[in-house]
């Protein structure tokens, strides 16, 4: 199972998941961080959706290719990047189309991350933010 602890993260990426928490916080809108690190093989198996097993295509990322799979020199997790959802009155918010995913990116952003929202191709996420 992924982690969601945000010690899991790089000591950098850590501070702007924080600086994340904050501003979106101080906008009224809760952030829920859902995942940090995965393991090689939670990576293969996500890559493996939509290819050779059920569902759809969600990465393109094999293990040890993902911002989550990153871990440093004492074989610490050391994840480079981390999945996360608003939530409003206690209800996870899914659909993009909602306002308050606009607030989240932005407030990523103004931490210092990169929004995958901002990426090109077809495999956008609004979830993922890293370096």
């Amino acid at each position: 199972m992924s982690s969601r602890k945000l010690s899991d993260l790089r000591q950098d990426v850590r501070q702007m998941a924080e600086k994340h928490i904050e501003l979106c916080t101080s906008a009224g809108i809760d952030l829920l961080i859902y995942c940090t690190y995965r393991s090689n093989q939670e990576q293969n198996e996500l890559y493996a959706q939509g290819r050779t097993a059920p569902g759809k295509i969600i990465t393109n990322a094999r293990g040890g290719e993902s911002q989550h799979n990153k871990i440093d020199a004492m074989k610490q997790p050391a994840a480079e990047g981390y999945d996360c959802v608003p939530v409003k009155n206690g209800k996870a918010i899914w659909d993009g189309k909602d306002s308050a995913w606009a607030i989240v990116i932005k407030c990523g952003e103004d931490a210092g991350l990169q929004a995958s929202a901002r990426w090109s191709g077809k495999l956008r996420e609004l979830c993922h933010f890293g370096v």
